[in-house]
């Protein structure tokens, strides 16, 4: 029965080390889930559950409905679309 448990407990050690091995890994991507609005270079603003979620590409949404851009960056008129920056809250601007 001992042999067994030893057995069993070598395995798990092995198994747990081999997990914890490994330099060379990326460190995992942290997206909150925050709203985050995008348009695609031909299309309007959408909705995505996070950043992370936003296809390459893609065009923060700001101003009006759309909230703010990151740190960084500033909501500007997006030259794509005909209505006027300002005018309502579904004309929304674009972040650089």
């Amino acid at each position: 029965m001992k042999t067994w448990m030893r057995l069993g407990l070598m395995t798990v050690a092995m198994l747990g080390l081999g997990a914890c091995s490994g330099d060379d890994e990326e460190e995992p991507i942290v997206c909150p889930q925050v709203v985050v609005f995008a348009r695609s270079p031909t299309g309007t603003c959408q909705s995505f559950g996070t950043s992370c979620d936003v296809p390459e590409g893609y065009l923060r949404c700001c101003g009006g409905l759309f909230g703010g851009c990151a740190t960084g960056t500033g909501c500007v008129d997006d030259p794509s679309d005909t209505c006027a920056p300002g005018a309502s809250a579904d004309c929304p601007g674009i972040c650089q």
